[in-house]
């Protein structure tokens, strides 16, 4: 059987101890199965507000150079995941204990897997199915995040910020030259392949 590529991680809700669950975001994280690099954004549903986002190991809130996030996973009977921890809570920027319940899915089509940076480590971007997303800040200082899902033949942004410079990653049939490791022009700037589904080799 065919192992993961990569993996699509969506929060269904989140208990700050002692307050009762809730979901007031939309958090999808994609992480990359090989090299574990990931991209999590999070908005707050209706808005095109932030609560706070992460890419790879370093920090990217707005508000913030670092996080701290521990927990530990167990798998419900229903299939889905209960994380139990401690980590910041946006609303009160202190560390809390929490509970979060997510939905976690295997993407097994290695051709839609794709994560880079740009070289300077200040926008990341990736791929992974029918889910796109990117973060970053602008050269103006400013920070911007977007979700897209694929729909039909093209991408729909679900959510973004104001300032957000929103590119798709061009499909995997037409970056022959983008190869793991690599570093490649696109859209003005220099990129960092992270991570690129293994068939392209």
């Amino acid at each position: 059987m065919q192992s993961a590529a990569a993996y699509r991680s969506l929060r269904l809700s989140i208990r700050w101890l002692p307050d009762e669950a809730s979901e007031p975001t939309r958090t999808i994280v994609l992480t990359g199965a090989r090299t574990g690099v990931f991209i999590d954004t999070r908005f707050l549903k209706g808005t095109r507000d932030i609560d706070w986002a992460f890419a790879g190991y370093r920090f990217t809130d707005p508000s913030s150079d670092e996080v701290e996030d521990s927990g530990t996973n167990t798998t419900l009977p229903d299939g889905n995941i209960l994380e139990v921890g401690e980590m910041i809570n946006p609303a009160t920027r202190k560390m809390t204990p929490f509970e979060e319940i997510w939905l976690d899915q295997e993407e097994r089509d290695e051709k839609t897997v794709l994560f880079v940076k740009n070289i300077s480590g200040t926008s990341w971007q990736a791929r992974v199915g029918d889910w796109q997303t990117g973060l970053g800040r602008g050269k103006d200082g400013v920070f911007w995040a977007w979700q897209a899902e694929k729909e039909g033949s093209g991408w729909t942004t679900k959510y973004s910020t104001v300032s957000a410079y929103i590119t798709y990653l061009p499909d995997g049939l037409s970056i022959g030259g983008w190869e793991e490791g690599s570093v490649v022009d696109w859209v003005g700037d220099k990129w960092i392949v992270l991570e690129r589904g293994r068939p392209y080799y």
